[in-house]
């Protein structure tokens, strides 16, 4: 399947990350999103995204300003119908992505396939808003996308095998190593985290210190970083909307959420961006 040119549904943190590795790794991309305002807080992370590449030695300017001039950013959806593949990379929000799936199914040539960035929901039931489960699959990246290697590729029982090579061929392109994972609520990654964390939160909730939370962790497991440092990392807001997405769709008492947490998501500490999360951060 040649691939060349692509576009990425959804400006946001993971959007922009999704579409720097895209055209660092030599494609044509276009960032798709609904509103002004949301292209512009797009184009902020990506010179985030990019100031911090050159800071780290990753990137020259000269590379980051070739890079943010490759990208295209557009309002337009008519730009589906001149792309080689999709991916949509929307806020974790069912109806949201319901209506964005409904919008490509409308404009996206036959036999390009649109894959979703989901990391809780079912790729099954999204393929469903699309209409051509053929031709839909889950590509689940993980924040940072510039640095995070692990991609996780969910084909569901009606993905062509040729559209699931084809992922994990475009995963290598960019850099990244696939793993097929199965099609459950959390896949692999975000359902153990998302246990391992609420745990971790729930002992924050009875009086745990994050520091010590997290270092026991480290310590007794063997882990590089602790869940609250982790989920930080991630966004308090993501791991927020992980958490209630996986509660509603197992049940799983595991998964549920607490009301502190929920508090402090809700009161705008949202861990790293926000530079205060379970820890602070001064920069």
């Amino acid at each position: 399947m040649n691939i060349n040119t692509m576009c990425v549904i959804g400006a946001g943190t993971m959007g922009v990350g999704i579409a720097q590795v895209t055209v660092q790794a030599g494609m044509r991309v276009c960032l798709l999103d609904a509103t002004e305002a949301a292209v512009a807080k797009g184009r902020h992370l990506l010179n985030t995204n990019l100031s911090g590449g050159i800071k780290r030695g990753k990137l020259t300017e000269e590379r980051a300003a070739t890079l943010q001039a490759s990208i295209e950013w557009s309002l337009d959806y008519e730009v589906l119908r001149q792309v080689d593949w999709v991916i949509e990379a929307v806020f974790e929000d069912l109806a949201v992505k319901r209506e964005v799936l409904g919008k490509a199914a409308a404009l996206v040539p036959e036999g390009v396939p649109v894959a979703t960035n989901t990391s809780t929901f079912v790729v099954k039931d999204l393929a469903a808003f699309f209409g051509r489960g053929e031709h839909f699959i889950g590509m689940h990246f993980f924040n940072p996308a510039p640095a995070m290697k692990l991609v996780e590729v969910v084909p569901t029982q009606e993905t062509l095998p040729e559209v699931t090579a084809a992922a994990i061929e475009l995963c290598e392109r960019m850099g990244k190593t696939p793993k097929i994972a199965p099609d459950i609520p959390g896949f692999v990654v975000d359902r153990a985290y998302a246990a391992l964390a609420a745990a971790a939160i729930e002992v924050w909730t009875l009086g745990g210190n994050a520091e010590a939370i997290d270092s026991s962790i480290e310590m007794g497991l063997g882990h590089r970083m602790g869940p609250l440092r982790t989920a930080d990392l991630v966004g308090l807001d993501i791991m927020l909307a992980v958490q209630r997405s996986l509660y509603e769709q197992t049940g799983h008492p595991r998964f549920q959420v607490q009301p502190e947490f929920a508090d402090m998501v809700e009161s705008g500490k949202l861990g790293r961006k926000s530079g205060e999360g379970f820890y602070r951060y001064d920069e």
